[in-house]
């Protein structure tokens, strides 16, 4: 029971307190060794809202359209509505309704808390994809980042690989026009009616397609359009826009590719039957399609798709976009500088089974001539020439200077001229759409 004097600072270092308690206790002493009560947690219980209020809110964010995202092609459970919306507009949008049918209002901090815990919604906007590989290394620990680093760097490494390629083939598609350089790529979906029209976005809208292809050293662009009343939006589709770009623009050529590494609409069996269809047919010498890095994918063709959503919210100034037919004369007055692109606007007619036309004219796409099979994620490089007319080859790496080969007759029993064979059109009538 030895009281010792001791200092200020030694007393709160001993406590592991601050100066603020200390004064905070002193102030609220009686002067008997007792503080006050402490008064937290004595209020009132929070006002809870109303089951119907809150139903109405729901209901009211249900009925807003969502919308596939281009750039997440993965299953997720994060949902979709159009990029021109906000929270602020859709609960003026929910006021407006309320008190026109005499109905109480919830307060926009009320709609704004159900919004974001309710639902995973996110208000869509085109842009450039961020690298899952890239982050999952970026934001891991350090032990698991000794198991990814190999990997890490691979994929750095091709990163680098296919842009300086690119950069190479570019310098030799200006040096020499006997080769002509592309990228091509399938702009994010164009909702049709477009607009700032609430009613627009309660509707199920119709998804316009818009395919291009950049010309790079050249700056030509050329877009294949069309809506989901029209076609699908698969390998058959994207196959048919390119072959009719290859008869139309690439006599003579010797045409180099570039890509994202979507298997299920850029690399495929579908797509080399429809190059092998290109070397056969037509006047085209070869043509070589190098895929860039997953996760870093952007391109000079990155720059169609932002002139032409540039010109999209021009125009949107004067009044919605109500029909298809009006994004044609958008499309071509997008760039400014030049010559402008070259919209054609593709009847379901037009389109090509290349499902069916790959199995025609061949069966063997997964064995090459050393017996080995292929793993197309891997492919870096396909190539196709006139000169081996039911061959195409491939690289797993930039670095290879060897291709392997797969002729795709190799298992038939008799071989077939592909220089006879055309595929047969995709659709015996135009797909149905859902009714909304």
């Amino acid at each position: 029971g030895i009281k010792i004097q001791v200092c200020k600072t030694f007393f709160m270092n001993t406590l592991d307190i601050g100066d603020k308690f200390i004064r905070t206790t002193w102030k609220k002493s009686n002067g008997n060794a007792l503080i006050e009560r402490d008064r937290r947690g004595n209020f009132n219980k929070r006002e809870t809202i109303n089951t119907s209020i809150k139903e109405k809110i729901v209901a009211h964010i249900n009925s807003f359209e969502r919308i596939e995202s281009h750039y997440l092609r993965a299953q997720t459970t994060r949902e979709y509505i159009d990029g021109s919306l906000t929270i602020a507009q859709m609960y003026r949008y929910y006021k407006s309704e309320q008190e026109a049918e005499g109905l109480p209002v919830a307060k926009k901090c009320t709609y704004e808390h159900i919004f974001k815990t309710q639902f995973n919604i996110s208000f869509f906007q085109p842009k450039k994809d961020q690298c899952a590989i890239c982050e999952t290394f970026k934001n891991s620990d350090t032990d698991e980042r000794l198991s990814l680093q190999k990997g890490y760097e691979r994929h750095i490494n091709n990163k680098i690989k296919s842009r300086e390629e690119k950069a190479r083939d570019v310098e030799k598609g200006k040096q020499d026009s006997s080769f002509k350089i592309a990228c091509f790529d399938l702009q994010a979906v164009l909702p049709t009616p477009c607009g700032d029209v609430s009613t627009f976005y309660y509707k199920c809208r119709l998804n316009c397609l818009n395919f291009t292809v950049f010309e790079i050293p050249s700056k030509r662009g050329f877009c294949y359009f069309w809506h989901e009343a029209i076609a699908n939006r698969g390998a058959n589709e994207i196959a048919t826009c390119i072959l009719h770009y290859l008869k139309t623009e690439c006599k003579g050529k010797d045409v180099i590719f570039y890509s994202d590494n979507c298997v299920g609409q850029n690399k495929n069996k579908m797509i080399v039957s429809m190059y092998l269809c290109a070397v056969n047919k037509f006047d085209v010498k070869s043509i070589t399609h190098k895929f860039l890095t997953v996760g870093h994918t952007q391109n000079e063709g990155d720059s169609m798709h932002a002139s032409i959503e540039r010109q999209k919210r021009r125009v949107l100034r004067s009044g919605p976009i109500y029909v298809p037919s009006q994004w044609a004369p958008i499309i071509r007055a997008a760039k400014k500088e030049g010559t402008p692109y070259i919209v054609n606007e593709l009847a379901t007619e037009d389109f090509l089974d290349f499902k069916k036309f790959s199995d025609t004219i061949g069966k063997n796409f997964s064995i090459n001539s050393k017996q080995e099979k292929v793993v197309w994620n891997e492919i870096q490089v396909l190539r196709v020439e006139k000169n081996y007319p039911t061959s195409f080859f491939y690289k797993t790496d930039f670095d290879f200077l060897e291709y392997e080969q797969i002729n795709i007759q190799e298992k038939l029993r008799r071989c077939i001229d592909i220089s006879a064979c055309y595929p047969e059109k995709a659709f015996v009538k135009a797909p149905s759409i859902s009714q909304k």
